[in-house]
Formats: C-alpha cells, structure tokens, sequence
C-alpha cells in the first residue's frame, strides 16, 4: 500500500468499514422475511435465497469486523501485505457459502422425487422485495470496492450478495412461472442452475486466497488490482 493510500485510510477509517452497516442491517431483517415466506409458499427458490441472506449476515458481520482490525497499527500481516484477520474472514466466508450450495443442490435433488407445492403469487412477491433489498447492498459494496479498492474481504462478502442477487432473481422466475403455468419443477431447476454458477464464483475466490497465501511480494494496491480483474 502506498504511503498516500495510507494516510487517506486513516483520514477516512469511516469508510473503510461503516460501509457495511446498511447491507448489514438490511440482509439481517429481510433474511428473517424470506426465511418465513419459503415456509408459507413451500419454495424451495426462496428458501435457498434466505440461507444465502443468513450467511451473508455471519459474512457481513465478519466483513465489518475485519476490516475495523485490519486498521489497527500492530495487526499481523501476510507476506502479502493483507492482514491474516481479512484473510481469515474471506475463508471462513468461501467456506460458509460452500456449505449453503452444498445443502442447496442436495434438497433440490429431493425436490424433484418428491414435489413440493409452491405458492407463486407469495413467492413472486416476496423475491421481488429481496430482489430491491439485495440491489441495494450489491450497490453499495460495489461502490466501496471502487473507490476504496477490491480486497479480498471485500470480494467474499460480495460474493454471498451477489448469491442472493441471483438467488432473488431465480425465486421470481419461479414465482412468475409457477402462477402463469403451475409447473412447480422450476423452483428447483433454477435453484440448482444458481447454486451450480455460484459455486463457479467460490472456487474462484478460493483460488485468489491461495494465491494470496503462497505469494510473497506482492502488494496490497496489487491484490485490490486483482480483485478488480476478477
């Protein structure tokens, strides 16, 4: 990190991490919306997207908290120039939506020996609000990462919002397709094609981290540029 990048880290800490408090509060109050909603429509769509809000609350949470550590003076840092906090917290976070794809694909496998009924009026109207309440937060993240660059903590907990993007846009095509025609297979169909894309997108980070971790100059404006090409 250059000593200008520096300085405008400490002239501006509220930037670094408040950034995190609205996506924060707003995914914790509407995971808990849709979590009841995919129990009243039975969708499996908007169950799949409520599990990604859940994690993305943990990862914002951990996100916010990483960042506030990674500030202090005396933090312990990687060869790199990340401090192992944030390297710690992209893990965890990887790992986590790991976890939400896994139990995704595996009940939408069940769903389609044995059908579930699917309200599509609720569902639609439900995903349509977690679709707003995500484009907000994705909004917000992406504006932090441009001007405040790309880290890795920043990526993985985009990464769990961009889960939620698509899962949102996912329920509301099932939603729409389920009332218009009542074929309720497309709520695990599109369930499993988002889990599967973005499992594409965790391996990815992963794949960042260990690079991060085996290298041994490289800068922190380089990681941030990295991050940007991905």
């Amino acid at each position: 990190m250059t000593h200008s990048a520096q300085s405008a880290a400490h002239d501006h800490p509220q930037h670094d991490h408040h950034h995190y408090f609205i996506p924060f509060t707003l995914i914790f109050l509407f995971a808990m919306v849709e979590a009841v909603g995919s129990w009243y429509t039975g969708s499996l769509a908007l169950l799949s997207d409520a599990g990604h809000m859940f994690s993305d609350v943990a990862a914002l949470g951990l996100a916010w908290l990483a960042a506030i550590l990674a500030k202090k003076p005396n933090v312990a840092r990687h060869a790199s120039g990340v401090s192992y906090v944030e390297l710690l917290v992209a893990i965890i976070n990887a790992l986590t939506m790991l976890a939400v794809i896994v139990y995704v694909i595996y009940e939408a496998i069940a769903r389609f020996k044995t059908p579930h009924p699917v309200e599509g009026l609720g569902l639609t109207i439900i995903a349509s609000l977690g679709l707003m309440v995500n484009l907000i937060v994705a909004k917000q993240l992406h504006h932090q990462s441009l001007h405040h660059g790309a880290s890795l903590n920043n990526r993985a907990a985009f990464l769990h919002v961009l889960g939620d993007l698509l899962g949102s846009i996912a329920a509301v095509l099932a939603g729409l397709v389920i009332y218009f025609t009542g074929w309720t297979p497309i709520d695990p169909i599109l369930s499993l094609f988002i889990s599967l894309l973005l499992l594409l997108f965790t391996f990815n980070l992963l794949r960042d981290i260990a690079r991060t971790l085996s290298s041994k100059g490289a800068t922190v404006s380089g990681l941030a540029k990295h991050g940007h090409d991905h």
